[in-house]
């Protein structure tokens, strides 16, 4: 099954394995983006004074006077020039400092990022995106090809295989126990705290079946599908914390996470969460040919240790 995304995607296409059900996005243009991990540093296109380096922003949260596509800004949005989806790929750049972290900003920042996601989400799912992921890539071996910290945005036209393999194990799970799923998994860790990193209004947990070391799930206590309604300083937190934690226990390993929030035509249950996902172990040919992970470090292990450096 092959699909063109729009006229405007150029050679992007976006394509179906009818066997395995997996999708594929075809975007040749994407080998040439630039990087500047590894590499001696070229002009940023993110930081302030290179706006021009950039194509015009789409959104920013900037302090006035400044105007768009200026210094000024506090977070910045963008289209990203090497576009996986056509009008629906953009880039979060998460502060003017090149070199800060999430958790190496303010909670005032942390804040700002986390409201621009929401806003990001809110305009592609107001568009017509049939669900919208925010991801973030830190480091190479975790797929940044620029270092400065920054998130992007997917807005998809379908449905993509691991939101539609959860969206199936909400309703099974609801039809079964008449339950959500995730409140059971964020009670779980509350009541039986051997996975628990840390609790408040936004509870972290290392999930029993997890598939990276030190992986770490995020999610509100209070049962909510869309992340549009969350309070951004309690995301932010959350978040911050998180992450701080496993800078400390991984030495700042490569890391991804990604946030899944409710798609445009939710019928069914559904509870938002963010995955985040260390990068210590590359995926090999049993994990790519089977979907099964295979994990190196206990998560009850893992808790422990990011539970000390989350108090800490």
């Amino acid at each position: 099954m092959t699909e063109p995304l729009d006229e405007h995607a150029g050679a992007t296409e976006l394509r179906r394995n009818a066997i395995s059900g997996k999708w594929t996005v075809l975007v040749p243009k994407r080998g040439e983006r630039p990087t500047d991990v590894g590499n001696a540093r070229p002009a940023c296109p993110f930081c302030p004074g290179n706006e021009a380096l950039t194509p015009p922003e789409a959104d920013a949260f900037r302090d006035p006077p400044a105007a768009a596509d200026s210094p000024g800004w506090r977070v910045r949005v963008v289209p990203n020039k090497y576009s996986a989806f056509a009008g629906g790929h953009e880039v979060i750049v998460h502060s003017p400092s090149h070199d800060a972290q999430i958790e190496e900003l303010t909670l005032d920042q942390v804040a700002d990022v986390v409201r621009m996601y929401q806003r990001r989400v809110d305009f592609h799912l107001q568009a017509g995106a049939r669900a919208v992921t925010v991801i973030a890539n830190r480091g190479a071996a975790a797929g940044s090809s620029l270092a400065h910290p920054h998130s992007q945005v997917f807005a998809t036209p379908m449905l993509p295989s691991l939101l539609h393999d959860e969206l199936d194990e909400f309703a099974r799970f609801r039809n079964r126990y008449g339950a959500c799923l995730m409140c059971e998994a964020v009670a779980g860790a509350d009541e039986a705290p051997s996975h628990l990193v840390f609790d408040g209004p936004v509870v972290a947990w290392t999930p029993a079946a997890s598939r990276f070391a030190y992986e770490v799930w995020l999610a509100p206590a209070e049962h909510e599908a869309d992340f549009r309604r969350a309070a951004a300083p309690d995301v932010a937190g959350a978040l911050w914390r998180a992450l701080s934690a496993i800078a400390r226990v991984t030495a700042g390993a490569p890391l991804n996470y990604w946030l899944h929030t409710a798609p445009n035509d939710l019928t069914g249950p559904f509870h938002w969460h963010i995955e985040i996902a260390p990068r210590l172990t590359t995926l090999a040919g049993f994990e790519l040919g089977t979907d099964i992970a295979i994990a190196i470090v206990d998560p009850e292990q893992a808790a422990r240790e990011l539970r000390a450096a989350a108090a800490g």
